[in-house]
């Protein structure tokens, strides 16, 4: 069948032209605050900012919380039209298919590293026996270690309980995010200071946002995050992350 030309132009104008329309948004279905935590409607960094985005745009967006252990087949298996948060890298660590990817431009930078108390900070890598990580995420600051066997992984899906075995020494450090840990340790209402070692693996990698289906809804959301800037700073200091942005880390190349 041949379709008339006004009505395959209406269906390529559907999939990739960034007018208003509805979208879903794959997230993941974990608390991860000051960043996300789509389970609930409570505000954080990613969805304040997203919602903005939308509310500028016009667009509608809805939020399909997805398993961790499922992430790297949400967008070709799932009924959703963008990935959160999402990466480049980490595609490139399971594509086998090839597929294509559209991904937007840094959202924010973070510090993939091992959070450890501030009393520790001068510790060496052989010091490190035991790394908490949420359940479902890849502790791959510490791949080599775990192949010899000279780490164990403790899982825990709840942030909170891992900062809370870092303060009793069930775990020597984390590997989680540092604005992450400290929002837990406020919560916990403790007087410990966390840092990111500086005697481990760290490295710098960005939240993105991802889609197959619609490559001009990302380059209007490049636009608009560029256009935004400000917005996008003032997000980092009400939730806490401004200050543990890895360019003001020294990282070790």
């Amino acid at each position: 069948m041949v379709w008339p030309k006004f009505f395959a132009t209406f269906f390529l104008c559907v999939s990739y032209c960034p007018h208003a329309a509805e979208f879903t948004i794959g997230v993941e279905d974990i608390a991860y605050f000051p960043y996300y935590n789509f389970k609930t409607q409570a505000p954080s960094f990613s969805k304040d900012l997203l919602d903005k985005f939308a509310e500028d745009s016009g667009h509608k967006i809805t939020y399909l919380p997805l398993p961790i252990n499922q992430f790297s087949k949400w967008l070709f298996e799932e009924d959703i039209d963008f990935k959160f948060p999402d990466n480049l890298r980490w595609q490139e660590a399971w594509d086998t298919r090839h597929l294509d990817m559209y991904y937007s431009d840094d959202i924010l930078l973070m510090t993939a590293g091992t959070v450890i108390l501030r009393k520790n900070q001068h510790k060496k890598q052989d010091f490190f026996k035991h790394i908490g990580i949420i359940t479902g995420f890849l502790p791959t600051q510490w791949l080599e270690q775990l192949k010899q066997r000279n780490v164990e992984i403790i899982e825990d899906s709840s942030p909170k309980v891992l900062v809370n075995q870092l303060l009793h020494n069930i775990v020597d450090g984390l590997d989680i995010d540092l604005a992450v840990a400290n929002y837990h340790l406020k919560e916990l209402k403790l007087q410990e200071e966390l840092v990111v070692s500086q005697n481990t693996s760290r490295q710098v990698f960005s939240y993105q946002l991802s889609s197959m289906k619609y490559p001009l809804i990302i380059e209007q959301f490049n636009r608009w995050l560029a256009q935004n800037y400000s917005f996008t700073q003032k997000l980092k200091q009400q939730y806490g992350i401004h200050n543990v942005e890895p360019d003001l880390v020294d990282i070790n190349n």
